[in-house]
C-alpha cells in the first residue's frame, strides 16, 4: 500500500526556503535539474535564488576549522561565484565543514529567497544537515525500475533520518517506465512531477513559486500538486 502522506503543521516560508535536490543513482540527472530549476527561477525578477552545489571539487568556500568568525556582505562576496549562465550565483558547498553548514544555511535564508541544493557528490553528514534544514526534498531519478530501487534505498534513510514526509519524486520518463501510480506505490513517495524537459521545469518552477513564495499551508499530498 502506498505509504499515507503525513499532513504538515507549518508554512512554506514566503522567503528562505531551501529545496534539496537528492540523486537516486548514479544516473540521476540531480545535479542538472538543480541547475537548471535554479535558472528558471533567477528569471524571475523578484526571485533572489541562490545554488549550493556540493558536488563540484575546484572551488571551495571554506575548509575544515578556517571558518571566518562572522558571515556578513564582504565575507560571503567571496564565497560565491556566477553560473555558467542565467546570471545564478552559486556557493560551492563541498569543502564547507559539516559544523558550519548552519550558519551558511541561515545566511543564504535570510539573503536569498530560494536556495536550491545539489546533494550529487554530498557527504551523509552534509546532506543531512541540509536535509533537515530543507523546506521540501525532491529524489531525482527515473521511471525505470533499476532506478525505482535507487530511489527505494534513498528513501528508506531519508525516513531514518526523520525528513521523509517532506520528501517527493521528480522522474524522468522513460519507454515502458513505470507509471505515476506504480512509481509511488513501490517508493511510498508522492511524485511531484516529471522532469524531462525545459517545459517540464518551468512547470515545476512555476509552481514552486505559487506555492512556496506565497507561503501555502502544507495541505496533504501538496507535493504531488505539481504533475
Amino acid at each position: 500500500m502506498t505509504t499515507k502522506r503525513r499532513k504538515s503543521e507549518a508554512s512554506w516560508p514566503a522567503a528562505g526556503s531551501i529545496f534539496s535536490f537528492v540523486p537516486a543513482d548514479s544516473a540521476s540527472r540531480a545535479g542538472s535539474v538543480a541547475q537548471q530549476l535554479s535558472r528558471t527561477l533567477t528569471e524571475d525578477p523578484g526571485v533572489a535564488v541562490l545554488l549550493a552545489d556540493f558536488d563540484r571539487r575546484d572551488h571551495s568556500v571554506w575548509r575544515a576549522n578556517e571558518a571566518p568568525r562572522r558571515l556578513d556582505g564582504r565575507t560571503w562576496g567571496a564565497f560565491i561565484s556566477e553560473g555558467d549562465s542565467g546570471g545564478t550565483q552559486v556557493v560551492f558547498a563541498r569543502e564547507v565543514h559539516p559544523c558550519h553548514l548552519g550558519p551558511l544555511l541561515d545566511y543564504a535564508r535570510e539573503h536569498y529567497t530560494i536556495v536550491c541544493a545539489d546533494l550529487t557528490g554530498a557527504t551523509e553528514a552534509h546532506a543531512a544537515e541540509v536535509l533537515r534544514a530543507s523546506t521540501a526534498i525532491f529524489v531525482v531519478g527515473s521511471a525505470q525500475r533499476s532506478s525505482i530501487e535507487g530511489v527505494c534505498e534513498k528513501a528508506s534513510w531519508l525516513r531514518r533520518i526523520d525528513v521523509a514526509d517532506r520528501c517527493a519524486l521528480l522522474l524522468d520518463r522513460v519507454p515502458h517506465g513505470l507509471s505515476r501510480d506504480e512509481a509511488e506505490e513501490i517508493t511510498g513517495l508522492p511524485l511531484c512531477c516529471f522532469v524531462e524537459n525545459d517545459a517540464d521545469i518551468l512547470h515545476l518552477a512555476t509552481w514552486l513559486t505559487a506555492n512556496a513564495l506565497a507561503g501555502s499551508e502544507c495541505e496533504e499530498d501538496v507535493l504531488a500538486l505539481a504533475g
